[in-house]
Formats: C-alpha cells, structure tokens, sequence
C-alpha cells in the first residue's frame, strides 16, 4: 500500500487545483485557504513519503511535477483573474512552468531522452510560491489591509524566484536545444 500513496497525495492536489476555482469565485475564501492548504502539504507529503520508503516510480516523477504545474497554474491566473495578485506576478509563475512543460513535451514528441530533476532553486521557488498564496488567501480572509509596499515586496520576491529558478533550468538543460534544433 505505501508504494501508491505519494501517486494519490499527486492525484488529489491534480483534483484540488480545480475544486479551488468555484471556492474563489464564490468568495469562499475559508474554504479555498484550507483547500490551497492542503493542496500544498501533499506537495510536501508525496515527496516526503515517496523518499522515505523508497516508492519511486515512473508515474509519480510525471504526475507530482505535473500536479505541481496545474496547482500553481490554476492558483495564479485564478488569483490574478480576481485581483488578488498583480497579473504580472501571474505571467511570471506560468510562464516559467509552461516553459518547463512545454520543454518536456518537446523532448518526449522527439524521443529526446532527458529526465528533468527538481533543482534546489527549484524546490525553493515551489516553496516561495505556496507560502505567497496562502499569506494572499489569509489576508484576503482575514480582511488585512496589507500595505502596498510589503504585497509589492512579496511579489517581487516571488518573481525573482521564479526567474532565478527558471535560469538555472536553462543553464542545466540549455544542451536540449542542440538535440531539438539537429532533427
């Protein structure tokens, strides 16, 4: 049974990511929290679980990244739809998993072998992104009036994550490109 769980803790924050477009489009900000909350400790349970029992699998080094993906990119174009967030911040986060994904694709339409592993800056930005959206959701629950130069600052801090985090992408996998461009 233990070699099953870290693919379900994947599978349901894949399933919260959507659950939490009718929560915050309703204004059912509790809610949405406690979804995003939990969404964003299966993203550290399924990691934790899958190394301490040693249940690595080829569907889980898809589905977690994949669950990853989907999570931040529902949150975040969500969160900018409904002016929580700056939309740049949104462009930002999405850009670079798109980026990532489309990567992958390309490499697996052209039978490129590359397995692309989580980089430290990776796991921090992941990190960075969480915390950033439950301090917006907690606020926005908690009708915080934060001050425009601390949201600013934060979403500065998530945009240098992200571009820091996709640049060290680049530099490891820039050899990608000769493989692709050779064909």
């Amino acid at each position: 049974m233990n070699k099953f769980i870290p693919n379900l803790l994947s599978i349901l924050r894949l399933v919260l990511s959507f659950f939490l477009i009718p929560l915050v489009l309703k204004k059912n900000l509790w809610g949405a929290t406690v979804l995003f909350a939990v969404a964003a400790a299966s993203d550290f349970l399924d990691g934790y679980w899958a190394r301490k029992f040693q249940v690595l699998s080829n569907l889980g080094a898809v589905l977690d990244p994949l669950a990853d993906k989907v999570l931040m990119i529902v949150s975040y174009s969500l969160f900018a739809h409904v002016e929580f967030i700056p939309t740049y911040v949104a462009i930002i986060v999405i850009g670079r998993d798109i980026l990532i994904l489309f990567t992958v694709l390309t490499c697996k339409i052209l039978s490129i072998n590359i397995k692309i592993q989580p980089l430290p800056a990776s796991k921090i930005n992941t990190a960075i992104q969480l915390i950033f959206i439950i301090l917006v959701l907690s606020c926005n629950n908690l009708s915080i009036n934060v001050p425009s130069y601390f949201r600013d600052a934060c979403a500065m801090i998530v945009c240098a994550s992200c571009i820091f985090s996709g640049a060290e992408y680049v530099h490891k996998y820039y050899w990608i490109k000769d493989k692709i461009f050779s064909r």
